[in-house]
């Protein structure tokens, strides 16, 4: 069995892993876990179609080829709307952000005339130019329309999450944004080296493009591996919530401020929420027979954080505690940081920091 194969096999058994867990996983946002489940379970097809494709596979079953080419054109959506269902969970989709599935659609029809239509002899003849790498000018222009297609969509996705960094603060104790973002960024580097990939193929160049397919190959595996290793780091099951968007502020008269800004102190000092990892400020609302709105208002005003803040500041002020006073010698830093909330290490690492100028392994070894 060839690398290519080979390497194909682990891409494809991991993309479908994960794909699968998500899409069955009962924890977070169900219609987001969907979303990215059913994008990586599209790649693992694509992976797979592919290098059967090149290998001639289809030769033998021209009827049953490509008719997963189209399902390229579904990934820039499928991730835009899962960044928008993380970003804007209460909205839903609309019948003008279906156009986004026009390109698809598109992609389907052109693939019937192109070669659907045709019998037999055609087909194969089209399959042979593929195999040994002798497509037109016509294949050319779709390859450089469906890497536009992905680069917008990636474009568009970041944008929104750079537009709702700040405001995810105001809700969320935790960032789970910043693994979506690391995702785009892997994707742009598969994707620059995949087009490198593409100008092989096109370019006839048969020993290039196999070298090239070995490294995106590598690549990708790398990719899920990572992904999946930052994933038990910093989480990207998302909890459910009302939304990110920061709400405007609204006039609460005093006593009623008062009266929110205490329950909060007795909800983190007493009964000490903040050391739920999944705290969000809806939960810390209802906790409180409030509403998300002016328990925003009141942190805002009357303790100047946003919930982020005010929230990994109890966590690091409990986590320093519980280093002065610990009684295990073998305590550990991973043992603390869930213990008071944090689910993520580097999250741990940089909130601890920001706020004692130490890590965490320094301000251990200083207390022990």
């Amino acid at each position: 069995m060839d690398l290519i194969l080979v390497l194909t096999i682990i891409s494809v058994t991991l993309f479908t892993l994960l794909g699968l867990f998500l899409l069955v996983t009962k924890k977070g946002n169900g219609k987001a876990n969907g979303l990215l489940g059913l994008f990586f379970l599209l790649w693992a097809l694509d992976f797979l179609d592919g290098v059967l494709l090149l290998k001639g596979f289809y030769l033998n079953y021209p009827h049953f080829a490509l008719w997963a080419e189209p399902f390229i054109l579904l990934y820039g959506p499928l991730l835009y709307f899962y960044t928008l269902q993380l970003t804007s969970p209460k909205k839903t989709l609309n019948s003008l952000q279906l156009f986004h599935l026009i390109p698809f659609f598109v992609g389907i029809l052109a693939m019937v005339l192109v070669y659907h239509v045709h019998p037999v002899d055609k087909k194969l003849e089209i399959l042979n130019s593929i195999v040994g790498m002798e497509q037109d000018f016509r294949s050319l222009a779709g390859f450089a329309l469906v890497y536009i297609h992905l680069f917008y969509y990636i474009h568009i996705s970041k944008k929104e999450i750079k537009s709702v960094t700040k405001d995810v603060e105001w809700y969320y104790s935790q960032r789970y944004l910043v693994w979506l973002d690391k995702l785009l960024n892997a994707l742009i580097v598969v994707l620059l080296i995949s087009i490198v990939n593409g100008i092989f193929q096109y370019s006839s160049l048969k020993t290039y493009f196999e070298i090239s397919l070995i490294i995106v190959l590598i690549l990708v595996c790398l990719f899920i591996v990572r992904l999946i290793l930052n994933a038990l780091d910093e989480p990207f099951i998302v909890p459910k919530s009302e939304g990110v968007k920061r709400n405007s502020g609204i006039l609460l008269d005093s006593n009623e401020s008062e009266e929110i800004f205490t329950k909060i102190q007795e909800a983190l000092k007493e009964k000490r929420l903040f050391m739920e990892s999944d705290l969000t400020l809806g939960h810390l609302s209802e906790a409180i027979g409030s509403t998300s709105r002016k328990v925003s208002q009141v942190i805002n005003d009357r303790m100047g954080h946003s919930f982020f803040d005010l929230i990994n500041t109890h966590r690091i002020a409990e986590a320093k505690r519980i280093f002065r006073e610990r009684k295990d010698p073998k305590l550990t830093v991973l043992e603390v940081m869930y213990e008071v909330g944090f689910n993520s290490k580097s999250s741990f690492n940089t909130q601890f920091k920001k706020k004692t100028g130490l890590t965490p392994s320094e301000f251990l070894k200083l207390n022990a």
